[in-house]
């Protein structure tokens, strides 16, 4: 997986790549995220600005899935503040 993360930088564009292979041992350093991109285009992606499924009425994705995109801190606050406007959105327009 090391090496693939690799690869994708290096094909968008990054000039310098450097890191380690992880060892075998538990970590809380990974932020899982990112299946389900926001957008305006179904074809492209999974939810609306709102985080509304496309094509669904009443499902909305309010976690870090929608947050496919992060630099390389903590996207804690991010998420939150995506829920939140996910949530008031919801709120508003029940």
């Amino acid at each position: 997986m090391f090496e693939r993360a690799r690869q994708w930088l290096e094909a968008a564009g990054a000039i310098r790549v450097w890191g380690r292979p992880p060892g075998l041992y538990l970590s809380g350093g990974q932020h899982q995220a990112g299946t389900c991109r926001m957008g305006h285009d179904p074809r492209t992606s999974v939810v609306n600005q709102w985080g509304q499924v496309h094509g669904h009425d009443n499902l909305f994705v309010a976690d870090g899935s929608v947050h496919v995109t992060k630099g390389g801190f903590n996207p804690v606050l991010t998420i939150l503040a995506l829920a939140l406007r996910t949530a008031e959105h919801t709120a508003q327009s029940w």
